[in-house]
């Protein structure tokens, strides 16, 4: 049986130390018996493009490799806000289009509304007791940690990276995957 290639979306790849955080995931993945594909991975000389070129580039060469892979590991922890990063979030959801099966991770917290008020504050309650951020919006409470399109479209793991890879190698050895 051959190893199982895992599309490792994230926003890791902003980080200023994005290459040796990388590199750290790249071996996990590895110590479990699976195969990374990373972003950074791209291989291919982008030099002489900028702007709309570069970001179609990196676009066409991100979608490749979740063609590649047989499942997304997402990387949902909030980034710049309360919501998971959404270049991260949409690689997910493309993947679970795709027939991939998908699995997000996050440290906490465990659901939406808890996330906004950590990220967002303050959630007010309306008299029906639905939640509402500072904008006067509705938080979902479907007791996910984030929107119901994300939560619904895979495995949600409430933990480290590791934590996901190891549910991942889990699901490979059962036959899940």
């Amino acid at each position: 049986m051959s190893k199982k290639h895992l599309y490792l979306a994230g926003f890791e790849v902003f980080a200023p130390d994005g290459e040796q955080r990388a590199a750290r995931m790249r071996e996990i993945v590895r110590e479990h018996g699976l195969e990374p594909i990373s972003p950074l991975d791209g291989g291919k000389d982008l030099s002489g493009l900028s702007g709309p070129d570069l970001a179609m580039a990196i676009f066409r060469i991100n979608v490749e490799m979740i063609e590649r892979a047989d499942a997304v590991v997402a990387n949902l922890n909030p980034f710049r806000g309360p919501d998971p990063d959404a270049g991260t979030s949409w690689e997910m959801g493309y993947g679970h289009g795709r027939g991939k099966v998908t699995y997000g991770y996050t440290e906490g917290p465990a659901t939406a509304i808890e996330r906004t008020e950590q990220q967002w504050p303050p959630i007010t309650r309306r008299e029906d007791g639905s939640a509402v951020d500072r904008d006067g919006m509705t938080v979902e409470n479907f007791g996910q940690p984030f929107n119901l399109m994300l939560a619904c479209c895979g495995t949600v793991v409430l933990g480290s990276f590791e934590d996901c890879i190891r549910t991942v190698a889990e699901d490979v050895r059962a036959g899940k995957l």
